[in-house]
C-alpha cells in the first residue's frame, strides 16, 4: 500500500507547504525582532551587554529543551495539533513581551516564548515526511527553512520601521496578531487530515531517541549544527548592536541593511535544496565542509573591514555559505533516516542548535564586557565555532545503511 506522501495531490502538497511556510516566516520574525528591539529595550531598562545577552539567550534555553519533546510528540501522535498549538502559544508570548516591565520579566517571558515555539520545527519535519515522497523532501524542507532568512528580513527591516515610528512594544503586538491569524490558516490547511496519518502508524516499540544517541551519524549532525548555530545565532543576536556602535548607523538603517543579506540568503537556501535533490546524493560531506570553511573565511573578512558596503557583502556571503550546512543537515534525516526517526532526529539536532543559541549571545556579551566594549573577541569566537564544524564534517560518512537496519529491527 502506498504511503500518503506518495499519493498526496499536488494541490494538497502546495496548500500544506504554503501554510507551513507562513508559520515558519512569522516564527522567525518573532525571534529576530528582539535583536533589533534589544537596543531601545536596553536603553529603557538600563541593560549592559551581559544582561542583553541573557535576554537574547533566554528564548533558546527553553526552545532547546522543547525540541526533544516536540519530536517525540509528533512521531507518536501526529503533527497537526502540535504545529498549530505551537503557533498559538508563541504568538501569545510574543504579545506578552510588549508588557514586560523589568529585566526579570523579560527573561521570564522570553523563556516561555521559547517553550511555545520549541516543538514546531520537529513537528513540521514530520508533516513534510507525511506529505512528500523522499525524492522531494530536501526541496520541501529547504523551502521551509529558507523562511529563517525571509522572517529575519521582515523582522529586521519592516519591524524596524514599527520600532522607530511607534515603539518596540507595538512591534511585538503586531507580530502577535499576525501569528494568531496564521494559526487559523494553518489549522484550515491541515484540516483534510493529511498531517494526521502518523498518529497511529508511528507508535513503535523501542525508543527512537535512544537509537539516535547511539548512532555516530546522528551525533555528528547534532555537533555540526551546534557549532554552526553558535556562529549564526551569535551573528543575528549582536549584528544590530555592532552596526550601531562600529558604524554609527541609526536603528532604521540597521534594519534595512540587515534585510539585504537575509533576502539573498532566502533565495540561496532554495537553490541549495535543489542542488541536494539533483546532485547532492552522497555529497553531503562536501556541502557541510565547504559551507563551514567559507563561513569562517567570510566572517573573518567581515570583521576586518571598515567599509559598510564590504561588510554587507561579506555578511551575505557568510549567510550563503551557512545555507549549505543548514539545508544539508536538515535534509539528511528526511532522505536517509527511517520514517519513525525523522521527528526525533530533527528534535535532537535542533536541541543541539538551540543549546548553542542559549550560550552564544551570553558568551559574546561577556566577551564584549571583558574587552571594554570591543566586539572583536566575540566575533573571533564565532570563527572558531565554524572551524570546529569544519573539522567534524571532515569525518562525515553517510549513515543510510545503519539506520535502515535499525529501522528494520524496530519494526520486527
Amino acid at each position: 500500500m502506498k504511503s500518503l506522501s506518495e499519493t498526496s495531490s499536488k494541490t494538497q502538497k502546495l496548500i500544506c507547504l504554503s501554510a507551513l511556510f507562513l508559520a515558519w516566516a512569522v516564527g522567525y520574525a518573532d525571534r529576530i525582532v528582539m535583536s533589533t528591539a534589544i537596543i531601545p529595550i536596553g536603553q529603557e531598562f538600563a541593560l549592559d551587554a551581559r544582561q542583553a545577552g541573557m535576554v537574547l539567550s533566554a528564548f533558546y534555553v527553553s526552545y532547546a529543551l522543547m525540541q526533544l519533546v516536540g519530536g517525540w510528540m509528533s512521531d507518536r501522535y501526529g503533527s497537526r495539533l502540535v504545529v498549530v498549538g505551537c503557533v498559538i502559544a508563541w504568538s501569545v508570548f510574543t504579545g506578552l513581551t510588549s508588557v514586560a516591565w523589568s529585566f526579570a520579566s523579560l527573561l521570564l517571558i522570553r523563556f516561555l516564548f521559547g517553550m511555545g515555539e520549541g516543538c514546531f520545527s520537529p513537528a513540521s519535519s514530520v508533516t513534510v515526511a507525511e506529505v512528500f515522497p523522499k525524492q522531494e523532501r530536501a526541496r520541501a524542507k529547504s523551502f521551509l527553512i529558507s523562511t529563517v532568512f525571509l522572517g529575519n528580513a521582515v523582522g529586521s527591516g519592516l519591524v524596524a520601521l514599527v520600532v522607530v515610528y511607534w515603539g518596540w512594544r507595538e512591534a511585538f503586538q503586531l507580530l502577535a496578531g499576525v501569528g494568531l491569524l496564521v494559526s487559523v490558516v494553518l489549522w484550515l490547511a491541515l484540516r483534510s487530515g493529511i498531517a494526521q496519518q502518523q498518529k497511529t502508524k508511528n507508535i513503535q516499540t523501542g525508543n527512537p531517541l535512544r537509537e539516535l544517541i547511539r548512532n555516530p551519524a546522528a551525533l555528528k549532525l547534532t555537533a555540526i549544527w551546534f557549532c554552526t548555530s553558535i556562529l549564526y545565532i551569535g551573528m543575528i543576536s549582536w549584528m544590530p548592536s555592532y552596526l550601531m556602535k562600529q558604524y554609527q548607523i541609526d536603528l532604521l538603517h540597521i534594519g534595512l541593511a540587515s534585510a539585504i543579506p537575509y533576502l539573498i540568503a532566502f533565495l540561496g537556501t532554495n537553490a541549495v535544496g535543489w542542488l541536494l535533490d539533483k546532485v547532492g546524493q552522497d555529497r553531503e560531506r562536501h556541502f557541510m565542509m565547504g559551507g563551514s570553511l567559507c563561513c569562517a573565511i567570510f566572517l573573518s573578512l567581515m570583521i576586518s573591514t571598515t567599509s559598510i558596503t564590504l561588510l554587507v557583502m561579506y555578511w551575505t556571503l557568510c549567510l550563503l555559505s551557512f545555507n549549505f550546512i543548514y539545508a544539508t543537515v536538515f535534509s539528511v534525516p528526511l532522505k536517509r533516516f527511517s520514517s519513525h526517526l525523522i521527528g526525533s532526529a530533527t528534535g535532537l539536532m535542533n536541541f543541539g542548535g538551540q543549546m548553542a543559541g542559549s550560550v552564544a549571545p551570553i558568551i559574546m556579551g561577556s566577551l564584549i564586557v571583558a574587552f571594554d566594549g570591543s566586539y572583536m573577541a566575540a566575533f573571533w569566537f564565532l570563527v572558531a565555532a565554524a572551524m570546529t564544524a569544519f573539522v567534524i564534517a571532515l569525518t562525515w560518512r553517510n549513515p543510510a545503511p545503519i539506520l535502515q537496519q535499525q529501522a528494520g529491527q524496530a519494526h520486527a
